[in-house]
Parts: C-alpha cells; sequence; structure tokens
C-alpha cells in the first residue's frame, strides 16, 4: 500500500471516529414535535455515504446496528410505535448488504412492531442479495404463518428454505404439514420454541416463551375438547 493510499485510509478511519458517533448521539436524542409526536431521525443516504467510506462501511454498518438495537428496545418499553425502524435496518443493510443478522433480527423486530410489509421488504431484500442464505426465506416463511396466517406463502418460501444448504432438518416435516392442511399448533410452537432457544435477545426471547404459552393452553383446551366428545 502506497503512503497515498495509507493516508488516505487514516482519514477515512479519523472521518468514521468522528463523524459517526456524533450523528449516532444526535439521532438518539429523538427530538418530538410541540404535539409530542417523536420527529424523524436524521439518517445519511447509504448511496451517497458508502463510496465515501473506501472499505470501511462494514464497520459503520456496525455502528447503526447498534443504534437500531438500543432504538427497538427503548420503543418497546415504552409501548410506543416504531416508525423509524424500517429506515435504521434499510440503512444498515444498504451498508452491508450480507450482514445477514441484520436482515433476521430486523425483520424480526418490524414483526414484533407490527410492521409487517416492512418487515417482508427487509427478507426480501435479504434473500435478493444473500440467495444462498437458508435462514431468510425462512424466517419469511415464519411471518406469512404465525403473523399472517397465510399459509400458501409460507409453504412457498419453506420450499425455497428446503433448497438450500444448512436447513434445519424440520423443514420437510413443515411441508408436509401444510400440504396436508394438518398440525397448525404443533408447527407454531416449534417455530417459537426456535426462536426462544436460537437468540440471545431479551425481547425476542419474552415474545417467543409468551406465544408458547399461549399454544399450549390451545393445545391443552383442544385435546380437552376432544375428551369430552
Amino acid at each position: 500500500m502506497s503512503r497515498r493510499e495509507v493516508l488516505g485510509a487514516a482519514l477515512v478511519l479519523g472521518a468514521i471516529v468522528a463523524i459517526v458517533p456524533l450523528s449516532l448521539a444526535l439521532e438518539s436524542r429523538a427530538p418530538r414535535t410541540a404535539d409530542g409526536i417523536e420527529a424523524p431521525l436524521v439518517l445519511p443516504r447509504a448511496a451517497i455515504l458508502r463510496p465515501l467510506l473506501l472499505g470501511f462501511h462494514p464497520m459503520v454498518a456496525d455502528l447503526y446496528w447498534l443504534r437500531t438495537i438500543q432504538y427497538f428496545g427503548a420503543h418497546m418499553q415504552a409501548g410506543e410505535q416504531l416508525p423509524d425502524l424500517y429506515r435504521l435496518v434499510d440503512l444498515v443493510t444498504s451498508l452491508d448488504p450480507h450482514f445477514v443478522e441484520a436482515y433476521e433480527l430486523g425483520g424480526l423486530f418490524l414483526s414484533i412492531g407490527k410492521r409487517f410489509p416492512e418487515a417482508i421488504a427487509i427478507y426480501e431484500k435479504g434473500i435478493a442479495a444473500n440467495p444462498e442464505r437458508w435462514e431468510l426465506p425462512y424466517d419469511l416463511g415464519r411471518l406469512y404463518f404465525l403473523d399472517l396466517k397465510d399459509e400458501v406463502q409460507a409453504l412457498r418460501w419453506w420450499e425455497v428454505t428446503n433448497r438450500l444448504t444448512g436447513r434445519p432438518d424440520y423443514i420437510p416435516r413443515f411441508l408436509a404439514r401444510l400440504s396436508a392442511k394438518t398440525g397448525s399448533l404443533e408447527t407454531a410452537f416449534e417455530l417459537w420454541k426456535a426462536m426462544y432457544e436460537g437468540s440471545d435477545n431479551e425481547w425476542v426471547r419474552k415474545t417467543a416463551k409468551q406465544e408458547m404459552q399461549k399454544i399450549l393452553a390451545q393445545m391443552r383446551a383442544h385435546t380437552s375438547s376432544k375428551a369430552d366428545q
């Protein structure tokens, strides 16, 4: 690497160290309008920012991903809406299109916030950028099955998942159940259980545990009803 390249890299790193934390700090203040409505976050455009980072875009994507997690946690804890969540996840994944975890959790956070069209957009964006990864069509199928009750679309995306290397062993079982239109409660329980066991995020685990408890209650009620017949 030439002296000019070294100097250029040093300047970029210096800019990242100085500008990005300042930007994140300003965003985190989340100003509100006179009537109490939260003002939109001021976020850079990835198409302009990414070329200026000279290859350091994954580092900046990581910083904005931390900001995204903080934003989600703060708003969910306060019981507020998530108006800027999609823009944050979209920025992170535009800076680093192969940041699969950002698509996975970003789509899940949007789903938990009931922002389903935005969650679908994030998953589809991730699938287009990472067609070899099974996690994203799997997650999209889960959204359609659990949240939108659309078994046709769930089946479609789990069929995609089933063709990809590394997919979970239970996917063929899901496909068989959907094709036969049976075992919906069992499938839902397995999905939430997999989410609970596979995540370290407090909100994800809490939500999954609550849903598992609801499904177990439905299963017990269904069993009791059949026994009384």
